[in-house]
């Protein structure tokens, strides 16, 4: 019992680091194709940030693509853009290279 619980274990985390979106890159960065990759409804998936999106969604989705990175919902916006139809996520990534002994240098 106790190795089909291990075994269980180990497929879902290499699931979850299959499932594992690139990471943001360092500093300010904007994009219209920010993708959150998780389990949704217990199966693994992805949400488009800009697939069927409003005002409404296209910010949650981009804050939910910052807490994706271990990023603060504040370091992340999302707005429509011109064309009126795709959402633009941006993410203020500043912790890059942070360390326990300050700033990694």
């Amino acid at each position: 019992m106790k190795f089909l619980l291990v075994l269980a274990f180990v497929a879902t985390s290499a699931t979850a680091q299959q499932l594992s979106a690139q990471a943001l890159p360092c500093g300010f960065s904007c994009t219209r194709r920010a993708v959150i990759t998780s389990f949704i409804d217990g199966q693994p998936g992805t949400a488009s940030c800009s697939e069927n999106t409003n005002a409404g969604r296209c910010e949650g989705c981009c804050k939910g693509r910052a807490l994706q990175d271990r990023l603060a919902t504040t370091s992340a916006t999302g707005f429509i853009s011109n064309d009126g139809r795709t959402c633009v996520c941006c993410f203020n990534k500043s912790n890059c290279g942070a360390t326990a002994f300050g700033n990694g240098k």
